[in-house]
């Protein structure tokens, strides 16, 4: 016979922030494939100074957007009071 008891459960904070991970990938990923579609890159050949620039530019959006999903499950996780239950 199996037991559960609430105190090996999974507390609603965690899943709650897990929750918040995924939602925060899909925003992201919604947030950049726009970024990407909407910046257009002159050619290498004719401005590499420009295509450099764009290209980076694009890097480093996709770094700032990759940081969603984490303060997403932070700010859920401190909403439904994790912080509060860890101490």
């Amino acid at each position: 016979m199996i037991c559960f008891s609430l105190t090996n459960m999974i507390d609603i904070s965690y899943i709650m922030g897990f929750i918040g991970v995924a939602v925060g990938l899909i925003i992201g990923i919604l947030i950049y494939s726009e970024v990407e579609a909407a910046i257009d890159c002159p050619p290498a050949a004719t401005n590499a100074d420009g295509n450099e620039a764009c290209t980076r530019a694009k890097s480093i959006a996709w770094t700032v957007i990759s940081i969603l999903p984490i303060s997403m499950f932070f700010a859920l996780f401190a909403i439904f009071g994790g912080f509060s239950r860890m101490a």
